[in-house]
């Protein structure tokens, strides 16, 4: 009987012992794969990390700039025109170089060069080189021959460019005195290279409504259901006028002088104008031409002829009388510039027209605009504007000079 119980407790001692050996020995096998495995990874990282290729490619930019004092840009060229080359960097966004400033540019970018005389080079990169550009099969271009880098056609001679805005102001006051404001103007320019045509409009309506009490047959102000005075409210229009301009210039031979008519119409209802018109031909010149600034000056002569409302007045004061129709031909002096500050953030501008009557000078016209606009979003712009109008041939008992102050928001394309 003690036979087999000393078998089994010899034989759990045997299995006991060979499953702690089998333990052991599979324990070490584990941890030997994976030190094997942590040297292989060790060792291929290392190969990795030695190995340029491996890494990932960083792509450098496709134009590299030594301006002359030696210093470099790196960027993309988005636009040679004027003069100056736009290039988009990653840093500090877009900036512009003037072309005789740089002493090296290199570029991998194909690029369209079109001359101020309307050659145009197709290039598979571009090097420019102390004011000249390198051209393979030809001599090397001067910087100071270049119109624009990668024309549109209208660029090219074909076609037009449309650009213009549309821009209103509305007010609106409601008290003891109430006042409607609305005004609206409208800029479109199309431009070809050898012609352009401007078309510009605005109006401007005000009228104030004024609480008056009701009064009867009697005399006797008129209560209404809860006891109190009953008032009226009674519409006046204060403002009331319109002005239309169409302009064409044809460019001469130098694209810096041009020849042009321009038409005008317009009428203001408390003014006693009920249809001015005025035409006549000019020689202008664009008098500066930059990117950041631009300034053309017209000089020519003017037919002006105005219709006044006539109206039915008693009485014998010399200021309620009709005034009489006229007309005379007279010189047209007009103004029109901008100016870009910080980059495009800001813009001033400014319109003025001069119609001098040289046969009486105290009945000439003047109209001038002076604002600042700017960019918002989406092609929003908003603008503050001043204007003064001084109309030396007013209708008797007319104020002669207009002037008004507006905040614009717009849209320009």
């Amino acid at each position: 009987m003690g036979v087999p119980i000393h078998y089994g407790l010899a034989y759990s001692l045997a299995y006991e012992n060979t499953r702690s050996k089998a333990m052991t020995m599979s324990t070490l096998r584990i941890h030997l794969i994976l030190f094997l495995g942590l040297l292989s990874g060790l060792f291929h990282l290392s190969v990795w990390a030695s190995d340029d290729s491996a890494l990932p490619a960083t792509v450098p930019p496709p134009a590299r700039i030594v301006l002359m004092d030696e210093s470099v840009i790196w960027g993309e060229i988005i636009d040679i025109r004027e003069g100056e080359v736009v290039v988009k960097t990653q840093w500090i966004g877009e900036v512009s170089i003037d072309l005789t400033a740089i002493m090296l540019l290199e570029s991998d970018q194909e690029i369209e060069l079109l001359t101020k005389d309307q050659n145009k080079f197709a290039l598979s990169s571009l090097q420019v080189i102390e004011g000249e550009v390198v051209l393979e099969d030809e001599e090397n271009l001067a910087v100071d021959e270049l119109y624009v880098a990668n024309p549109e056609e209208w660029e090219e001679g074909h076609g037009y460019s449309l650009e213009g805005r549309v821009t209103s102001a509305v007010e609106f006051l409601r008290g003891n005195t109430s006042t409607d404001q609305f005004n609206a103007d409208f800029e479109t320019i199309l431009r070809s290279q050898r012609d352009r045509i401007t078309v510009r409009g605005d109006y401007a309506e005000t009228s104030a409504v004024v609480l008056q009490p009701k009064i009867d047959a009697e005399g006797e102000p008129v209560l209404d259901a809860n006891g109190d005075p009953a008032v009226t409210k009674t519409s006046t229009p204060t403002i009331d006028n319109w002005a239309i301009v169409g302009k064409y210039d044809y460019f001469l031979s130098n694209s810096q002088n041009y020849l042009g008519v321009n038409l005008g119409v317009n009428a203001d209802r408390f003014a006693d104008i009920e249809r001015r018109a005025f035409i006549g031909p000019y020689f202008g010149r664009k008098l500066f031409v930059d990117k950041t600034y631009q300034l053309d000056a017209e000089l020519g002569l003017s037919y002006v002829e105005t219709d006044f409302i006539e109206r039915d007045y008693d009485g014998d004061d010399p200021v309620d009388r009709n005034a009489s129709d006229n007309y005379f031909t007279g010189l047209n002096l007009n103004f029109t510039g901008e100016v870009e500050l910080f980059d495009g953030s800001l813009n001033l501008y400014l319109r003025q027209t001069n119609i001098l009557n040289v046969s009486d000078m105290d009945k000439s016209i003047y109209r001038t605009t002076f604002g600042l606009r700017f960019p918002l979003l989406f092609g929003l712009e908003a603008a503050a504007e001043a204007s003064a109008d001084y109309d030396g041939g007013a209708a008797p008992g007319k104020e002669k000079l207009d002037e008004a102050v507006r905040f614009r928001i717009g849209y320009t394309w």
